[in-house]
């Protein structure tokens, strides 16, 4: 429940092993490029002039440069990709990237597959143009003349083709208008098919005449063509044999590939693949003649695991500085148990926590759960979504967690509320019914969403004391002053609608309005005790000052209030089944009315499930995040290699 410390770690060494060095980083998922450049501007990478190899570390920051980007990696990455696509890979997993050893000379396997790779998809393309010629000589089998003949006429152009049967018949009518031969020479697939054969000085004409009727070519005239279009048919199909056997030994020679060496494939492709991060990590970094520069952000509980990592290099030096000293904008990673876990992606979807501040997640995990699960309270219900969440979490573990959490919150309502699938007559209740008790519901919806924003309020205290803001603990409508109101405003509600209250009605209202105008004062009293200056006009800050305490008695009225919708929601839960179980009901026959209530309850599952889930979030980002939680950080996140 935590916001983990956070350190730079400055790394220098031997150029030789960058690649290496970078790679064994990537691997370790634990820290977030920044700058280099940046940091050797403010005299981060400084060393102590104790030896000689320390003077000549310092000398070289003088020949400092940025990596330029190495082009034949970036080719090698995509050529990976190239084969993982011939050798049917999707991906290739984080195991086989440790194993690379990025010095290993890799060329000869890339080229050897790579020429494979070619042969294959030139042989696949050739294929494909055989099997388009020999449709072409198929429609004209029947035409017992050699093309050689017809393709080295003098003076006559040549044309095979068809039409359709329409065409066909307006041909016949301009047969007479045509300086042209036209042979029909067969029918196939209702296509008529042709033979016209006309002199070159009429090609324009039987042109126009051709195009007007549609009249689609078939190219058989090539210029080796050579014998009927039979018997180049059967010697396509004889080549054909030839390019499919050709197709075949590359597959084989896949199929034995994949067998005998799938282990050396997949770390040779990690490799080849690992190029790109690589690539990308070195635009963060620097390089003099002999040294090259890194720098990033970690955490402090994985300093260990990088310089175990890091321990094999010779003369390699990391150093680490605070951020806090330098006051630099620090990106937050945040420290919770597997648990909790899940509940990050609703935080990070608000904001993320910045550095140094409360990590709200745990909090925010365990009201989220009580929250969904007093609002959807059903034993029945709430186990489809738990089983959904373990069927999510294969895929997206975050969701499908939550979704089981909810789920299970959900159901230990429901075995409070006695509900299963809506009904309340299956099993007991454990505490009370809802729809039973709608003024208790109510009330204790009440009483909860007082203690969570007594505990919103504490936490916004806390949090800016800790961040050095002594006035807005004090004076904000979230700090101390805003509690008064709060307690004032709780006791003026207890007072006017009956109740017994703690504190007496006069008192509380004394305490409001003490509050309040301290509130007004705070400008005038921070001068007096402090001596602090104020911008901006007096007349301004009380204009805007009294819109705010407007604004403080308002929000702090609602934020009461709001929680009467938890109560609200779990009343409507049963009054929306007791609704689909009169339908069924209406509509008579037992197999009807189990189809209104299986409807029902999908509908129920859905509409409602969505609207609670989103009206939970309400009241943790609007009416407690508010009080206590900026948001305003930047998640840390740890480069990786793929």
């Amino acid at each position: 429940m935590a916001v983990e410390k956070m350190k730079v770690a400055n790394i220098i060494g031997n150029i030789s092993d960058m690649d290496s060095v970078v790679l064994d980083i990537l691997n370790l998922k634990c820290m977030q490029f920044m700058s280099t450049e940046a940091n050797i501007a403010e005299n981060k990478f400084t060393f102590s002039l104790d030896n000689e190899e320390n003077l000549e570390r310092n000398l070289e920051l003088n020949y400092i440069s940025p990596i330029e980007e190495d082009q034949s990696h970036k080719s090698t990455a995509k050529k990976a990709t190239e084969i993982m696509d011939f050798l049917g890979f999707d991906k290739i997993d984080e195991y086989y990237f440790e194993k690379v050893n990025v010095k290993e000379d890799i060329d000869s396997f890339v080229k050897n597959i790579s020429d494979k790779i070619n042969e294959y998809e030139k042989t696949k393309e050739n294929l494909k143009i055989l099997d388009t010629l020999k449709e072409n000589y198929e429609l004209f089998k029947n035409v017992d003349i050699d093309l050689k003949d017809i393709a080295d006429l003098k003076y006559f152009n040549s044309r095979f083709g068809f039409l359709d049967k329409d065409a066909r018949q307006r041909l016949k009518k301009n047969y007479g208008n045509i300086l042209a031969m036209i042979y029909h020479t067969g029918t196939v697939d209702n296509r008529e098919l042709f033979l016209v054969i006309y002199p070159r000085e009429a090609e324009k004409d039987v042109d126009r005449l051709l195009n007007s009727l549609n009249f689609t070519e078939v190219e058989l005239l090539g210029e080796n063509v050579e014998g009927t279009a039979n018997l180049i048919y059967k010697n396509l199909e004889e080549e054909e044999e030839n390019v499919k056997r050709k197709i075949f030994e590359i597959e084989e020679y896949k199929k034995n590939l994949l067998e005998s060496r799938n282990e050396e494939l997949k770390t040779t492709l990690a490799h080849m693949l690992s190029y790109e991060g690589i690539e990308k990590a070195k635009r963060y970094m620097l390089k003099s003649n002999k040294y090259f520069y890194l720098s990033g952000w970690i955490g402090d509980s994985d300093k260990s695991k990088l310089e175990k990592k890091l321990s094999k290099y010779r003369d390699l030096d990391i150093k680490y500085f605070d951020p806090k000293s330098e006051n630099m904008k620090t990106p937050t990673k945040l420290k919770n148990a597997n648990f909790f876990k899940p509940f990050e992606l609703l935080i990070n979807m608000y904001g993320t926590p910045n550095y140094g501040e409360f990590d709200p997640t745990v909090i925010f995990g365990i009201t989220y759960m009580i929250l969904f699960g007093a609002m959807f309270g059903d034993l029945g219900q709430g186990a489809v979504f738990a089983i959904a969440g373990l069927i999510l979490r294969k895929k997206n573990k975050d969701f499908g967690g939550l979704l089981l959490r909810m789920g299970a919150s959900s159901m230990f309502f429901g075995l409070m509320y006695g509900s299963v699938f809506g009904s309340e007559e299956i099993i007991r209740a454990m505490w009370f019914r809802p729809f039973e008790n709608i003024n208790d519901t109510l009330v204790i919806a009440i009483y909860f969403g007082i203690i969570l924003l007594a505990i919103a309020y504490g936490i916004g205290i806390y949090n800016r004391l800790k961040s050095g803001k002594p006035d807005e603990a004090f004076f904000s409508k979230e700090g101390f002053l805003g509690v008064l109101i709060f307690v004032a405003m709780i006791n003026i509600g207890m007072n006017v609608m009956g109740a017994k209250s703690l504190i007496p009605m006069n008192i509380s209202l004394g305490i409001l309005v003490i509050s309040l105008i301290i509130m007004l004062l705070k400008r005038p009293i921070l001068k007096i005790l402090f001596n602090k200056e104020a911008e901006g006009s007096a007349a301004d800050y009380y204009i805007e000052s009294s819109f705010g305490l407007l604004e403080a008695l308002l929000s702090t009225m609602s934020s009461i209030i709001s929680f009467i919708r938890v109560g609200a929601f779990a009343i409507n839960h049963v009054g929306l089944f007791l609704a689909f179980k009169t339908l069924g009901e209406m509509v008579g026959s037992s197999g009807g009315n189990i189809a209104v209530l299986i409807f029902g309850n999908i509908l129920i599952l859905g509409l409602e499930g969505l609207i609670v889930f989103i009206q939970s979030l309400r009241l943790e980002y609007y009416e407690m995040f508010s009080k206590y939680y900026s948001g305003d950080g930047i998640l840390f996140e740890a480069d990786r290699i793929y």
